[in-house]
């Protein structure tokens, strides 16, 4: 389901983890090193759902949206600015 090579080969490695902590709690009868589970597995999950989510954002909206969702990012002499802006923005002023 997914398109992009890069995202299947990180859910494809996901699944792969999980799979062999599953064997070797199975295996071993013992609970998994829950540090290491949130490490290699729950965090790069999170990040790929993340990735997939804005991806699949990008494709629906694209014909839809009126400015581009890609934007440029802002240059480095107005950074300031535009950070106070929204920070402004975001606290009702």
């Amino acid at each position: 389901m997914i398109d992009r090579d890069d995202l299947r080969s990180r859910a494809t490695q996901i699944r792969q983890r999980v799979r062999s902590v599953r064997v070797d709690v199975k295996r071993h009868s013992r609970s998994p090193q829950w540090e290491w589970v949130q490490d290699q597995l729950v965090e790069p999950l999170n990040d790929l759902r993340r990735e997939v989510s804005e991806e699949l954002i990008r494709r629906t909206s694209e014909k839809q949206a009126l400015v581009p969702i890609d934007r440029d990012p802002v240059p480095p002499e107005f950074d300031a600015a535009v950070r106070e802006y929204y920070e402004q923005l975001g606290s009702g002023r």
